[in-house]
């Protein structure tokens, strides 16, 4: 049977704090989202954007999930055709649930992972289509984890995810991009042996501008963790906590790279004619003009024997010296 054309897609963020509705505002600023019940009184929060399309959501952590160990942070929902069969899939690769799959009215069906190194990730299979505004808003997925080759194994197997060669990024460091095939959804790497951090999905968000992004979450009582910076393909990113710790980060792409798409089909096609039709007659023209050129400038050859008549004539003062012949007139009256 085929999968659905999202499975194995990122196709839904959840903010799960502490206090939700006191981040709302820090998020929807940032971002120029819209915040609202996802029902009238509801404690649960949908995030949208400015034409009303649901982008992600936010609801409190509960008791529960915290006695389990869960804290607060965006949670990635990866879509799959069969939410059952991935669960029982993934206990078998390892790993463990936090929530187990259950049904939400109108919204479809989900639950709650623990992948073998630690990193938290659901699994949702929506009661209709998802659009794309939600990988648009999230535009990349990053896992933080232990060991990246048996983690990516571990996602391989439960949504068929494709790995391009890792790339060098220094240090020592070495990152995976993943995809489906296509364009890539996002990349894996190990975390340092020395470094506390734990295994972890990071959401990237995005934003016209990385730097401008950072300047305003700071002020909003946000707290820098690492950039801005430059990376592969002509981005930028930032890695931010919110007011409460909650850690996200901001991509956003250079101006420049969304206006040779534009500028491209209008601009190139003009030359094109005047290359084939006109080029070559202004060629030829030009051709003949310098073939005429060249006789003006025999002319101007000749015309040198000229100057030198002109500078055999400056000997003329010695015809003067003739003047002796006209002295003998007066000899000549005698």
């Amino acid at each position: 049977m085929a999968q659905p054309s999202y499975h194995g897609r990122f196709i839904w963020h959840e903010l799960l704090s502490n206090d939700p509705q006191n981040l709302t505002g820090f998020y929807t600023r940032l971002f120029s989202w819209r915040a609202n019940p996802m029902s009238p009184g509801s404690p649960y929060t949908v995030f949208s954007g400015g034409d009303g399309v649901p982008l992600a959501g936010a609801m409190r952590l509960s008791d529960e999930a915290r006695a389990m160990g869960a804290k607060a942070q965006w949670l990635g929902y990866i879509g799959s055709g069969d939410v059952d069969g991935t669960v029982a899939k993934a206990l078998g690769l390892g790993a463990w649930i936090l929530k187990p799959a259950e049904d939400i009215a109108t919204v479809g069906r989900a639950a709650v992972l623990i992948d073998p190194q630690g990193a938290r990730f659901g699994v949702y299979r929506p009661a209709r289509e998802p659009g794309g505004a939600n990988a648009a808003a999230f535009d990349w997925n990053e896992l933080a984890t232990r060991e990246r080759d048996s983690a990516f194994g571990f996602y391989r197997q439960l949504f068929g995810w494709t790995a391009k060669p890792p790339m060098d990024m220094g240090g020592g460091m070495m990152y995976q991009t993943f995809g489906l095939g296509g364009p890539d959804i996002g990349g894996i790497y190990t975390i340092q042996a020395s470094s506390p951090m734990s295994p972890g999905w990071l959401p990237y968000m995005h934003h016209a501008s990385a730097d401008q992004a950072a300047t305003a979450a700071v002020a909003a009582g946000g707290k820098l963790c690492n950039g801005p910076m430059d990376v592969p393909g002509g981005g930028r990113i930032v890695q931010l906590l919110d007011p409460q710790g909650v850690m996200f980060a901001v991509h956003s792409m250079p101006a420049m790279a969304a206006k040779p798409a534009a500028t491209k089909p209008t601009a190139m096609p003009k030359p094109k004619p005047k290359a084939k039709a006109k080029a070559k007659p202004k060629a030829k023209p030009k051709a003949k003009a310098k073939a005429k050129a060249r006789p003006k400038a025999k002319p101007k050859a000749k015309s040198r024997p000229k100057a030198k008549a002109k500078s055999r004539s400056r000997p003329k003062p010695k015809a003067k010296a003739r003047k002796p012949a006209r002295r003998r007139r007066p000899a000549r009256k005698k």
